[in-house]
């Protein structure tokens, strides 16, 4: 499962594993060059791999949820909509130092 970004400065959409180190432009919008926070670019690679790979367990573990037939439904919409909420509200915390 990837992970996408909108480039705020030519708002064009792009997967950010394509501004890693191993690209063609580390650290820049892949359509219109611009350069993102430098200061991201070593902690980028490893939270974009972990991000997406932590995507991949929560659909592999949702759908065992689903296939248990439980006799109970997963309110998956409920859910997103939580996930939703924290990751934003984790956008408005300061970040760790």
């Amino acid at each position: 499962m990837k992970i996408e970004a909108k480039c705020l400065t030519c708002e064009r959409t792009f997967l950010l594993s394509q501004i890693g180190p191993d690209s063609d432009a580390p650290g820049r919008c892949p359509f219109c060059g611009a350069r993102f926070g430098r200061h991201y670019t070593t902690v980028l690679p490893e939270s974009v791999r972990a991000a997406e790979e932590a995507a991949i367990a929560l659909v592999h573990y949702f759908g065992r949820l689903q296939d248990l037939q439980t006799g109970f439904d997963v309110d998956l919409e409920g859910f997103l909509t939580d996930l939703d909420g924290a990751i934003r509200e984790n956008e408005q915390q300061p970040a760790a130092s």
